[in-house]
């Protein structure tokens, strides 16, 4: 009973999360425990624990007499978190330099390479954000060093929501394009067992995303 109890809440910490990063709860958002408790059918207690997750891993932020609510993001928090981000890429081959990829891993990827290709004709932006994090979740299941993987995922999800807010604002196909050739060759290094590589492909594509953003001159990602 308890296991199904810790399923339950890590399914909801999940599609919490999955909404702010996705965008449905965009910044600002006022979240409240009571609606949250009666939509999923659980008490406060357990929410007000999620919660106070995601404010630990800087999704969402408490202010007196308002309450919590999903929090904005910074150019220089942006910088910040890739400055950091890039780091852990580089000693990413160091710390687990043996690739824990299956064939059905590698297949898996492959096939949302493919799915993301598909995007490049229609403008879903949401689609290649779910598609994006689904990818960046399979490449946090490799790394077989907890900490640094506990890390690296509250870092990626503390500024994915910038991206996907300013794709509007950028080159769709090149976008799509832009993520289908980090896949390929992250796919290729994988085969080939370099770790050292994955991570020098990964920095590659984080200093040019964020590039790419910094162009646009983004703002602060308000409500």
């Amino acid at each position: 009973m308890q296991r199904r109890d810790e399923l339950s809440l890590q399914e909801i910490y999940d599609e919490l999360r999955t909404r702010i990063t996705l965008l449905r709860y965009p910044p600002g958002t006022a979240l409240s425990e009571n609606v949250l408790a009666q939509e999923f059918g659980v008490s406060r207690t357990p929410i007000r624990r999620i919660l106070q997750q995601l404010e630990f891993e800087g999704l969402v932020e408490t202010k007196r007499g308002i309450g919590t609510i999903v929090t904005t993001i910074d150019l220089k928090l942006l910088k910040d978190v890739y400055a950091l981000r890039k780091k852990l890429h580089e000693v990413t081959g160091e710390l687990c330099p043996v690739v824990h990829a299956s064939e059905r891993d590698l297949e898996a990827i492959s096939d949302l390479c493919r799915q993301v290709a598909e995007t490049r004709t229609h403008y879903a932006p949401e689609t290649l954000a779910r598609l994006y994090n689904t990818f960046q979740e399979k490449m946090l299941d490799l790394i077989s060093n907890e900490p640094l993987r506990r890390v690296s995922e509250i870092l990626y999800y503390q500024t994915a929501r910038l991206w996907l807010q300013l794709l509007p604002e950028l080159n769709w196909a090149d976008e799509v394009d832009y993520v289908v050739d980090e896949v390929t060759q992250v796919v290729d290094a994988l085969r080939a067992r370099d770790m050292r590589t994955v991570g020098q492909i990964r920095c590659r594509h984080l200093a040019m995303n964020l590039n790419r953003m910094l162009a646009e001159e983004a703002p602060v990602l308000e409500p």
